[in-house]
């Protein structure tokens, strides 16, 4: 009886073919991880940005809210392309009587966007205001 020592051809493809497809799959999810690594830090300051926002706006005495917070600012440090949007709505009415404010604070930074997403993400605050 003949021994014979090491793989066949066939042993050696299905081996290489295994490990093509796991290395694949590995370098996919590297991929997605890398991706959402460097977009979290721009989410969190982002996300710090609207809620120093609206935390002002919420400490603010005066009621109703004055029109010197709407607007745009563009520019944050380390984040030059950010965006933040803040915008201010009083809603009254006599029936039924109302009278609040919507506040509402948006950030977009270009770096914010999904995977296979066109548009960047945004982050969104919005908080009802009621008369004292």
């Amino acid at each position: 009886m003949r021994k014979t020592r090491g793989f066949t051809l066939i042993e050696v493809m299905v081996a290489m073919v295994i490990l093509s497809i796991v290395a694949l799959g590995l370098g996919r999810f590297v991929s997605s991880f890398l991706h959402v690594v460097s977009t979290s830090s721009s989410r969190t300051v982002a996300s710090s940005i609207a809620r120093e926002q609206m935390e002002g706006m919420l400490s603010d005495p005066a009621y109703p809210l004055p029109t010197s917070w709407n607007g745009t600012v563009v520019g944050f440090p380390g984040y030059p392309a950010m965006r933040r949007t803040t915008s201010v709505t009083r809603v009254t009415g006599a029936s039924p009587a109302r009278d609040y404010t919507i506040i509402t604070v948006k950030v977009t930074e270009p770096t914010m966007r999904r995977i296979g997403a066109t548009a960047p993400d945004t982050i969104n605050l919005t908080a009802a205001v009621a008369k004292p």
